[in-house]
């Protein structure tokens, strides 16, 4: 009888389930390829402690699965060609095939209705899956139903785990932990509400990787994380794209916070200054070990450089398309070595922001301008500028422009930036190179630049910019100081900073080409 009792009181406890204040959204629709499935009034898809439940032989009949209940052991068994699976009433685990797999929520009875976990639905059955917080209603697809199976029979077959397609190969794989379809990656349309995604984030172990912050600003995304994380970015089309996957990353609180969660479950950035951006827009992946991914949505297709460094930043730059500006033209004169300075930005992008809301493409050109003026009358050096206007060259056509004059050095100026999570902490000069043979001139140029800026040296460091990878000579991109620094913004917009700095630049310059005596006398 004590047995009994037990089963008794187990049976009571799982029928007084819905009464729990943790259920919300009850009496939501149900919706097969876009066809409204009636389901019992006593068991609508509803969320459960933050969990989207769907009765189980509703969906399933639908697909041509067959059911038995037990009654006694609270089981139910499902069967359909060579899937076989069963579970059972307020157990966290089923048996798929042998094996057993979590759930992310036991099931629970409704009248005569057994109530599965969405995320369940979607992955064993083969099912796209989606839910509408807004309309409250839940969405299955059996578009991928047939890829999905063709994958898990090509994952069983021994003769094919110890080759790939050509295609597993490539760098821009979107292979990440999601099980959802390449052509719908962005939308993160895993299973799951949003209410149930948020679960997903800032975990409690000290290891976590966090989110922090994400911004977009003059063509260029930038994602701060806690520590240093690689992530896998990827291309894709209709609609083009830019996916960024973060693995096993989390987005903290105070990031969701700040952004509202739309319909779809995604949040996105707004006022985007790029022509060719419609938004970006982010959310916690889907899978068992997590992850983060944010997307550019493109009204055309773009290419990028990504960087990152030890600290957790990473900085994704959209390529510009190409408008043909007039190049500046050098008048070659015998015996006189060609060095072209690059003004960074300018045009329709200004670069970063200053915190008094000026720009990186204004500093950038008047300290080449004056690095022109200091050395027009140089017996030795010739400099030639990618652009002495308000005007944009692209980030290939600056290398090129000095590859085609076969100039000796190439020098990109540049103001760093943090985002405001920073709290304009970071501050400095710093100086890279892409190649090997440029460290002499990074050595030389960067010694100058900290001399003549007077900031905090931040060092040589190599990162993979197009402009410096791209010149076939020795190349250097300075970054001056950040101005998303205060102090460091307030010096570099001074006409005295400014003309060190270029003064720097000259000096450095005569040192490293072995001309005149490496010190620039300041005009009058």
């Amino acid at each position: 009888m004590k047995k009994y009792g037990w089963v008794i009181l187990a049976a009571i406890l799982i029928w007084l389930w819905p009464s729990s204040p943790h259920v919300n959204a009850a009496g939501a629709e149900l919706f097969l390829d876009g066809k409204r499935v009636e389901a019992p009034a006593d068991a609508k898809p509803e969320m459960v402690n933050g969990k989207v439940m769907v009765p189980l032989r509703v969906v399933g009949e639908q697909l041509g699965y067959q059911f038995k209940w037990e009654p006694q052991a609270y089981k139910i068994s499902i069967q359909k060609n060579s899937t076989d699976m069963s579970m059972y009433v307020g157990r966290t685990s089923a048996d798929v095939n042998g094996k057993t797999v979590s759930l992310d929520a036991p099931p629970v009875l409704r009248g005569s209705s057994t109530m599965v976990p969405l995320r369940f639905v979607g992955e064993q059955m083969g099912l796209k899956v989606d839910w509408n917080n807004e309309n409250k209603s839940v969405n299955l697809s059996q578009k991928t139903a047939t890829q999905q199976a063709n994958k898990q029979s090509q994952s069983q077959q021994p003769s094919q785990t110890s080759t790939q397609s050509p295609k597993s190969t490539n760098k821009t794989s979107t292979a990440t932990a999601t099980t959802i379809n390449p052509v719908e990656a962005d939308k993160h349309t895993e299973v799951v509400p949003s209410t149930s995604k948020e679960q997903n984030v800032e975990q409690t172990t000290a290891n976590a990787v966090l989110v922090q912050n994400i911004s977009f600003e003059s063509e260029t995304l930038k994602i701060s994380l806690n520590k240093d994380l690689t992530p896998k970015v990827s291309k894709m089309t209709g609609p083009d794209r830019i996916v960024v996957d973060l693995p096993e990353a989390s987005l903290s609180t105070d990031l969701l916070h700040s952004f509202p969660v739309r319909k779809d479950g995604t949040r996105a950035l707004t006022n985007s200054d790029s022509e060719d951006v419609q938004e970006i827009r982010f959310a916690p992946a889907d899978g068992t070990k997590g992850g983060a991914r944010i997307v550019i949505a493109l009204n055309q297709t773009r290419d990028y450089d990504l960087s990152t460094n030890s600290i957790g930043d990473i900085t994704l730059q959209l390529r510009e398309r190409s408008t043909n500006p007039e190049m500046v033209a050098p008048t070659n004169v015998e015996g006189r070595r060609i060095v072209v300075i690059d003004p960074g930005h300018g045009g329709k992008d200004p670069g970063a922001g200053s915190v008094t809301g000026r720009h990186e493409k204004e500093f950038t050109l008047v300290v080449a301008l004056k690095v022109q003026q200091l050395a027009q009358n140089d017996p030795d050096i010739q400099i030639v500028l990618t652009r002495n206007g308000d005007t944009y060259p692209t980030l290939d056509e600056r290398p090129q422009l000095a590859n085609n004059q076969q100039a000796s050095v190439f020098v990109s100026i540049h103001g760093n930036s943090m985002p405001t999570s920073n709290n304009g902490k970071a501050n400095g000069s710093e100086t890279y190179y892409a190649r090997q043979e440029s460290l002499s001139l990074a050595t030389i140029m960067h010694k100058h630049l900290v001399a003549a800026t007077e900031f905090k040296d931040n060092g040589i460091k190599v990162a993979n910019h197009v402009v410096t990878r791209k010149s076939q000579m020795p190349a250097v991109l300075l970054e001056c100081g950040y101005l998303s620094n205060p102090s460091n913004e307030a010096a570099m917009f001074t006409e005295e900073t400014q003309q060190k700095i270029a003064e720097g630049i000259v000096d450095g310059l005569k040192e490293y080409l072995g001309t005149g005596t490496g010190i620039t006398e300041t005009l009058n």
